[in-house]
């Protein structure tokens, strides 16, 4: 109990200094003013007569303001054109700022200055919008994956800005575009042995849009208008199809079971009899058996290779990984003879089905395609990353 209580009371002073780390006057002392600014804003709306918290909301909101408009004055003198990007979201943080002080009761809003910033603001955002879109124009002229991703965040920083500005659609579609890597899946057979049409068909059916990413585009089926960075190519050249099997076994089963019930006899032999002088009687228990022979049809399609990646930029193999699937069929059958008390819920199921026909050749391939081109799939995913690069 004693530990118990040690250990509680440890864990509240814990909860206590946490919560002395994260109050609005240890905040600003850390210089973090916008957090100490949320922290005493939420207190003072619940207890607006608080003088500690409206003490430090003063000061956290004046260094916070004043920090700002340091950033913005310098940033302006500078002259840099990418510096509107920053001056407008220095603007934003003033206003945002003062949207929370608009918040709290009105004696509290008559402790603060309110500025309108909505000119500043407008004018920044205008020259944010324009700045960023022509830096996405520019990166776009000067070619290349690298330049059209960057790009790609210039227009998105715009659109972020201004939802319609100009084109920006339009440029965020090209950019994306021409910052993609594109990659070709191509199925090459170079066993010895001739694949069903229907194999490249199942394989072909391998779905990509849960690899597709932002900058990566996967393709099953070539486009002659296209230029590709990369093919992952399935290169089989290992197909084996093993001949039907047919194996037989014989299983013993034996179980004890009921059969009727018998007389209880005495040291004597005589029956006994219970209080009320009736018979005693108790089941009569007997070991019944079984053989059974089982059959087990088994055929298997082993189809083996490599998963090779090409960079087409380079020419050069950049990685390659074996692959191989073994599509099994099996299929279990039996009959039996002797009591047919003594056979297992497993058995039954086993002598309650008939020999089938085997399936062909061309069906265990299909079954195999349907395994390699999953294992594929889950090769191309663990190596996704290897094609994001933009050189």
């Amino acid at each position: 109990m004693t530990t118990m209580i040690y250990r509680i009371g440890v864990l509240f002073l814990a909860i206590i200094l946490l919560a002395g780390c994260n109050s609005s006057e240890k905040l600003l002392q850390k210089g973090q003013y916008d957090r100490a600014i949320d922290k005493a804003v939420e207190k003072l709306r619940k207890k607006p007569d608080n003088e500690k918290e409206l003490y430090v909301l003063k000061e956290a909101y004046s260094k916070a303001n004043s920090f700002d408009m340091d950033q913005i004055s310098f940033l302006e003198k500078e002259g840099r054109e990418g510096n509107y990007v920053k001056i407008f979201l220095l603007y934003e943080s003033l206003d945002n700022r003062q949207d929370q002080i608009k918040t709290l009761p009105t004696q509290l809003m008559d402790e603060f200055v309110i500025i309108d910033y909505d000119e500043q603001l407008i004018e920044s955002k205008s020259q944010a919008a324009e700045t960023s879109y022509e830096k996405g124009l520019q990166y776009l002229e000067l070619g290349g994956r690298e330049n059209a991703r960057r790009a790609y965040y210039e227009f998105e920083r715009t659109k972020s800005i201004y939802t319609d500005y100009a084109e920006v659609d339009q440029m965020l579609r090209e950019s994306q575009y021409l910052g993609t890597n594109q990659v070709l899946f191509v199925i090459e057979n170079n066993s010895e042995i001739v694949l069903p049409g229907r194999f490249d068909t199942e394989l072909r059916k391998i779905g990509m849009s849960d690899l597709n990413d932002r900058w990566i585009q996967y393709s099953v089926f070539e486009d002659e208008d296209q230029q590709y960075d990369y093919f992952i190519v399935l290169n089989i050249n290992t197909i084996d199809v093993t001949p039907e099997r047919v194996e037989t076994e014989m299983i013993k089963e034996t179980r004890e079971i009921q059969d009727g019930t018998k007389y209880v006899l005495d040291e004597r032999g005589n029956v006994k009899k219970d209080s009320l002088g009736n018979d005693i009687r108790e089941p009569n228990m007997i070991i019944v058996e079984a053989e059974i022979s089982k059959t087990r049809q088994v055929k298997e399609a082993m189809v083996g290779g490599t998963l090779d990646y090409i960079d087409l930029r380079t020419d050069q193999l950049v990685k390659t990984e074996n692959i191989g699937v073994t599509a099994l069929f099996e299929y279990i059958y039996a009959t039996f003879s002797g009591d047919k008390r003594a056979l297992t819920e497993a058995s039954n199921v086993m002598i309650n089905s008939e020999r089938i026909e085997f399936p062909t050749n061309e069906a265990m391939l299909i079954d195999a395609a349907t395994l390699l081109k999953e294992r594929s799939k889950e090769i191309m995913y663990r190596n996704r990353r290897l094609l994001s690069s933009t050189y």
